[in-house]
């Protein structure tokens, strides 16, 4: 071997040392993440009246310490309760996929959560964790409260709560879970919370929202998408998908779910709502950038409005479907509702809602099918129109500017 061969193969002998030592890493990283944790290997016991908690906790901890992997429950039904004055009670770590076998894999909170508040399942307490995924899980809150009354039903009972005022979660998925009877949210993400995706869960008896987002400019990147909630036994106090408290949080889409009851925004610098089944409305206040199209949306025998929006700013509503429910009401009821309302400048703000284009909608409505209040720039084309009152209009204007209408 001469000189230049032996410089060649130090060299490559080198870089092949190297890439041995980044995939043993590698392999050892993988190693970590591919651990497993079965909670009954912890003490859980299944399906008895006992406290699983602490066997839950430390199936968790164990997880953590070895830097992440996969926390099992399998079936059975375990219990849950409040230990101190922690929120969540179960507070995750980076790197971690809580898992079940499906629906006959049950967190049920203790009766007890019925006496007190604030508890909160599952998610992260302050500090920054990463790469959590919830799936195949079924979240059972025990509520016994058939209604919210104010100042009686513990409303800040949550399933899944993430919320770091200090801290961050980040790469969060919840999927393939049935999350009911809380007197809560079924899920709640808030401040802090970045890339978040809810897909397919199914959800039923809630009685605050059924999924709320918050967050502030900073935050954001939500997908729901496949959601549904199911026919309730209780009376509901909220809305199926819930956005309020954002402060400008970016990029919130709200795609292909189907809700019993309506879909609220607020507050979102980049709204998607799209090819969702709604019974009820879509209502936001203080959006920018929104985009509402191939929505189905029936009303109930509420008169409000079925797609209404204030202080919108760059908003599309296209090709969606708006009917309103019609049984059992006077003609003088059917002729008070409207299809689709934006409004602006109000003694509350000054500014207009602005930049607004309402093109290809089917409207079956009483009175009005779209109105205009407080608007300047907008294009209202192209919408079919049926009005159960025979005098009835396809378009209202108030207090508007630089509007053009097909409408005669």
């Amino acid at each position: 071997m001469n000189v230049t061969d032996q410089h060649i193969y130090s060299k490559y002998s080198v870089v092949f040392k190297m890439a041995t030592v980044i995939l043993a890493v590698a392999a050892f990283a993988n190693t970590a993440r591919a651990a497993s944790f079965d909670i009954t290997a912890f003490g859980a016991r299944a399906n008895d009246e006992s406290d699983d908690t602490k066997a839950v906790l430390a199936a968790l901890d164990a997880c953590r310490e070895a830097g992440g992997g996969t926390v099992l429950v399998p079936a059975g039904t375990f219990i849950i309760s409040r230990q101190k004055a922690e929120s969540p009670i179960l507070a995750l770590c980076s790197n971690l996929t809580l898992r079940g076998e499906g629906a006959a894999s049950i967190l049920k909170f203790d009766p007890k959560v019925n006496q007190s508040n604030f508890w909160r399942m599952l998610g992260s307490s302050e500090g920054e964790v990463r790469n959590i995924t919830i799936r195949d899980l079924h979240l059972d809150g025990s509520n016994t409260y058939p209604k919210y009354v104010k100042g009686k039903t513990p409303e800040q009972c949550h399933g899944i709560y993430f919320r770091t005022v200090k801290g961050l979660s980040e790469n969060i998925t919840i999927k393939d879970c049935l999350i009911e009877n809380f007197c809560g949210d079924g899920i709640g993400i808030s401040l802090g919370s970045r890339n978040v995706t809810i897909r397919d869960v199914t959800l039923r008896n809630f009685i605050r929202q059924g999924i709320q987002l918050a967050g502030r400019e900073e935050d954001g990147n939500y997908l729901v998408t496949g959601c549904r909630d199911l026919e309730h036994s209780i009376t509901p106090g909220g809305s199926t998908i819930h956005v309020e408290h954002a402060d400008g949080t970016k990029n919130i889409q709200i795609i292909a779910n189907r809700c019993r009851n309506s879909i609220l925004a607020g507050g979102v610098n980049g709204l998607i709502i799209r090819d969702n089944v709604v019974n009820g409305r879509i209502e936001g206040n203080g959006n920018r950038n929104i985009l509402l199209q191939g929505n189905i949306i029936r009303g109930t025998d509420s008169p409000r409005p079925l797609i209404q929006f204030g202080y919108a700013s760059n908003l599309i509503i296209r090709d969606n479907i708006l009917i309103h429910a019609s049984a059992d009401k006077t003609n003088e009821e059917k002729t008070k509702r409207i299809g689709i309302y934006v409004w602006g400048a109000s003694r509350y703000r000054p500014e207009p809602s602005h930049d607004v284009m309402i093109r290809d909608n089917f409207i079956q409505s009483g009175d009005t099918s779209v109105s205009l209040n407080g608007v300047n720039g907008a294009d209202v084309r192209g919408n079919r129109t049926d009005h159960s009152n025979k005098a009835g209009q396809s378009v209202s204007l108030k207090r508007t500017e630089n509007v053009t209408t097909d409408s005669e």
